[in-house]
């Protein structure tokens, strides 16, 4: 398994501290300007977090990354039933 990198703490500290969710997704801009770097490179470190199921992405516009907060589970939109 990957061991994560500061970079890669510091992406989840961010995500943890703006209370992101699927709802409320941080921007790769966002974070990039939290930490000086480019938001091209935040969407490399997050691919790792992503495989990890750490974090989740949320595509389109408006879409951005949160925490994964239930790990395995399936949560979002599509999978809601009534």
């Amino acid at each position: 398994m990957a061991e994560l990198t500061p970079i890669h703490e510091e992406i989840l500290r961010i995500l943890e501290e703006k209370e992101s969710s699927y709802a409320f997704p941080v921007r790769s801009k966002e974070i990039g300007d939290a930490l000086n770097v480019s938001p091209s490179y935040v969407r490399e470190m997050t691919a790792l977090l992503q495989g990890m199921h750490l974090v989740r992405v949320r595509r389109g516009r408006g879409g951005g990354y949160y925490l994964n907060s239930v790990i395995g589970s399936n949560t979002g939109p599509s999978n809601v039933r009534s």
